[in-house]
């Protein structure tokens, strides 16, 4: 009878310590692990789906401190699609689907902002609207850095070079989107390269985590039991 109760408090415990892990900083976000086309595979939490198909591409979005502060400044997306689709595809989806809203200009090539309520902040770029830095990589954990010389790269991202409605998506990337500030002012002696996208990785136990509990407990148990015999 004691071992039982071991075992049903030991269940409890993982259930409740895996609902904290799995829950996320957002009220809308959960695991997801994603493969890269470059074959490395990461958990990410992602706010959102939209779009089916049998391509894949995920959408970061990072407001930085533009129009917070944020309890939590980046969000992560999910877009699945067939055929040939672009950046604006991904995100019109995603605003179609309710997630976000996102305005453009010059035609529909240039992005002005995502707007984002995702429970607990409301993210938008009120500080500048069309300072952003756009960019996309297979890998997801590429650091996000400052602009090369000819434009071409942010750090380990490549630099997107045309208008986000003719940039084009590859299955198995992840899109960037980071706010910056043009023409505004940041604290003294710093830049937008010091104001860096980062990826919402997720939280996940090994794979052993639980067992190691549920022994840990078990073996207490036993422990206890020898004592008062």
């Amino acid at each position: 009878m004691k071992y039982i109760r071991i075992m049903k408090i030991a269940v409890l415990i993982s259930i409740l310590a895996g609902a904290l892990v799995w829950s996320g900083s957002s009220v809308q976000a959960a695991p997801y692990e994603f493969l890269s086309a470059s074959g490395v595979s990461a958990w990410i939490e992602v706010d959102g789906w939209a779009g089916s198909g049998a391509n894949e591409s995920l959408l970061v979005v990072d407001w930085n401190f533009m129009g917070g502060p944020y309890q939590t400044e980046s969000h992560a997306f999910g877009f699945r699609w067939d055929g040939t689709a672009y950046v604006s595809d991904m995100l019109y989806a995603l605003h179609n689907a309710g997630i976000f809203t996102v305005t453009s200009g010059y035609g529909g090539a240039f992005l002005l902002d995502i707007v984002y309520d995702d429970g607990v902040d409301y993210h938008t770029h009120i500080d500048e609207e069309g300072s952003w830095n756009l960019a996309s990589t297979d890998d997801p954990y590429a650091k996000w850095g400052a602009m090369s010389s000819d434009w071409s790269k942010l750090g380990e991202w490549d630099a997107n070079m045309a208008g986000f409605d003719s940039e084009l998506l590859a299955n198995g990337h992840i899109e960037g989107i980071n706010a910056i500030l043009w023409f505004g002012a940041y604290p003294a002696g710093q830049t937008y390269d010091d104001y860096v996208l980062d990826v919402p990785f997720a939280s996940v136990p090994e794979p052993g985590s639980w067992a190691a509990l549920l022994c840990g407990l078990i073996a207490m148990g036993g422990l206890r039991s020898r004592k008062r015999k």
